[in-house]
């Protein structure tokens, strides 16, 4: 979505790469992440994330994931986008240093991707669902629409059904379902999915009643309780 090496700030109007087909015009000294991404749940003004990525020298993971879901809309499958990329755009600006891609079948978007002998894209150790980006290292995670990720986890993926160019993120009551579900099947291996929760709730200042997913809904109370219950730092 980004292209490394992108200045921070613009001389000109330009067009701005945008989430869910929304179309933003930049005026001349915007940076471009400055602009409102409608994403599911509402739109998101992230500078942060950008930065980040340009400090880090991770700006790779988000080129990545455009080439991929341009290489699976060229063959009408639908995709979402989950895990760090969706935790910086949502307002939490930590690294991530692979892309997590939503599918409705792993195998067809692994083979359709992987098609071409010159790359960039190649299977990672013979691994049908975790793919490499020769470019720039980056890994993708192929991940099951519909199922869920492990036998102990509760909450399955989303279904994506848009097939477009631009990165579709999945729904914030989503992806904090997701998290949560994770953290509490591994919650030693797992803690920075509950920290994103945490931070995000805090970001955002999400309600007590977000719609999360029933079997997380008791974690995610217990969380949003707790952040009231404790003392605010001083800043």
């Amino acid at each position: 979505m980004y292209e490394m090496g992108l200045a921070k700030s613009l001389t000109s109007r330009v067009r701005a790469p945008t989430f869910n087909h929304t179309p933003v015009t930049l005026v001349a000294g915007k940076s471009v992440e400055a602009a409102r991404f409608s994403c599911h749940s509402g739109p998101v003004k992230n500078d942060a994330a950008y930065h980040l990525r340009e400090t880090t020298g991770t700006s790779g993971v988000v080129e990545t994931a455009r080439k991929a879901v341009e290489v699976l809309a060229d063959h009408d499958i639908p995709h979402l986008i989950a895990g760090g990329i969706a935790v910086q755009e949502y307002g939490y600006p930590r690294v991530t240093v692979d892309a997590d891609i939503i599918v409705p079948d792993i195998l067809e978007a692994s083979e359709f991707l992987t098609a071409s002998l010159t790359g960039p894209f190649f299977l990672f150790e013979g691994c049908r669902d975790r793919l490499e980006d020769r470019r720039n290292g980056v890994y993708i995670d192929l991940l099951p629409a519909g199922k869920v990720l492990n036998s102990g986890c509760k909450v399955p993926f989303p279904e994506p059904t848009k097939v477009a160019e631009q990165l579709q993120l999945v729904k914030l009551e989503e992806l904090i379902s997701l998290k949560l579900d994770s953290s509490a099947q591994a919650p030693l291996r797992r803690s920075r999915d509950k920290t994103d929760v945490i931070e995000l709730i805090i970001r955002r200042r999400l309600p007590r009643d977000l719609a999360v997913a029933p079997p997380v809904q008791k974690f995610y109370l217990e969380i949003w309780d707790a952040l009231q219950a404790e003392p605010r730092a001083k800043t």
